[in-house]
């Protein structure tokens, strides 16, 4: 190439930006101060280490700053070196309530208590009741202002495919509104001598720590909502239904504690969230939800209704487990007196209604049993909701309502 003008011209720009470069490289020259000074016994120091400080360190707040997350390791303050089956709130058992029935040492029966049956063909609601809860049905159901994306909506023949998202009012809380009405409706049913010994609690917590044979197994469960009483449900009497006399199923070769998540974070620890002092702290009934979107196999399998039934049971048996325990002592095994608790559970539109009997916290016993009456679920209505833009409840069951008024006054 032909050396031009235009060849040789230099960009003056690159050439100060490579000379910058290259001075910023070089290394100052020694000035032999720092010889002359250790020659004359002045020892040199580094001046960042007279200037810098050694603080201990102060950890402060600033309000509205969010705290650093907890490691789920070694480090956490519940951690323990032995791990524990912990059953929570969105875990089934996977053989349901056969699996409850063995873990938990317990007899079922496929129908309430004599007493309550009797109650309930001598119960009546009233017509103006009827029609109220009615109306509140479609209030809590229909008329409420709450607007959210609501659960997504799986087809079973195209499990891959994704339904738009709808806008309404969410599972939790129709089960919360539909619950509060039935309890305000079982109030105006039972009047004020029934209603000063009731008070109904939210969001109560429950930590029943048990050991069968080998295995360490701790129940974590929270009941939304709980009637509490100033006296004890009377117990049953076990000579009558005689629970020894059924038999267990046996879940060969599966374990007791299948499906169970193992954990070495847990609080072993038992606790009942009522004070044994407070005059309301016997355990009357819990109302607890089941909604789809929170309960759900490990597997990824369709929960079934004998599943949801065995939750009930372990619902139902932590409550009176804890109470116990508040009662007798954590190291109590053949209760004095047996505790008994009454349990609904729902998902807005199926109620199951029953009732367990704690007679033994020993789940290995061979002489005692614990008791579990349960009665076939079945829904408050067909359909609620709004039909070519008219708010519809087809088919309403008053039932729930009476079963509920005669477990509220029990």
């Amino acid at each position: 190439m032909r050396l031009t003008n235009t060849l040789l011209r230099q960009h003056i720009g690159f050439y100060f930006k490579k000379h910058w470069l290259q001075q910023g490289k070089r290394v100052p020259n020694s000035t032999k101060a720092e010889e002359e000074l250790v020659a004359r016994g002045i020892t040199v120091v580094d001046p960042s280490d007279v200037l810098k400080e050694q603080l201990p360190r102060v950890d402060f707040k600033i309000a509205g700053m969010v705290p650093p997350p907890v490691a789920f390791d070694e480090t956490h303050p519940l951690w323990k070196s032995e791990p524990a089956f912990v059953y929570g709130d969105t875990n089934l058992l996977l053989e349901g309530v056969r699996q409850a029935q063995t873990l938990l040492n317990t007899a079922v029966y496929d129908d309430l208590p004599l007493k309550i049956e009797e109650k309930l063909e001598q119960t009546k609601i009233t017509t103006q009741l009827d029609r109220s809860m009615q109306q509140a049905v479609l209030s809590a159901l229909v008329f409420d202002a709450e607007q959210v994306k609501t659960a997504i909506i799986k087809v079973p023949e195209r499990p891959a495919y994704k339904l738009p998202r709808t806008y309404g009012i969410s599972e939790g809380r129709r089960n919360k509104l539909i619950l509060s009405k039935l309890v305000t409706h079982c109030e105006r049913f039972a009047g004020r001598p029934v209603n000063a010994a009731r008070k109904v609690v939210y969001d109560a917590q429950f930590l029943v720590p048990v050991v069968k044979g080998t295995e360490r197994i701790l129940l974590n469960m929270k009941a939304e909502s709980m009637v509490i009483s100033h006296d004890p449900l009377k117990p049953y009497d076990t000579s009558v239904y005689r629970p020894l006399d059924l038999e267990l199923p046996n879940l060969f070769p599966l374990k007791e504690t299948v499906s169970i998540p193992m954990q070495n974070i847990y609080d072993w620890s038992s606790v009942y969230p009522i004070s044994r002092n407070y005059t309301l702290s016997h355990p009357h009934t819990i109302l607890v939800h089941c909604s789809p979107s929170d309960v759900k196999n490990a597997t990824e399998l369709p929960v079934t209704r004998d599943q949801i039934e065995g939750r009930t049971m372990m619902k139902a048996f932590a409550v009176a487990a804890a109470r116990a325990r508040q009662l007798y002592g954590d190291d109590v095994k053949a209760l004095p007196s047996p505790i008994t608790v009454q349990a609904v559970q729902t998902d807005s539109k199926t109620f199951h209604f029953s009732v367990y009997q704690l007679n033994t916290l020993d789940l290995s016993s061979t002489t005692d049993r614990n008791m579990w009456f349960r009665k076939a679920p079945f829904d408050l209505y067909s359909q609620c909701g709004y039909v070519v833009g008219k708010p519809t409840l087809e088919d309403y069951n008053k039932d729930v309502l009476r079963h509920l008024a005669v477990f509220y006054s029990n």
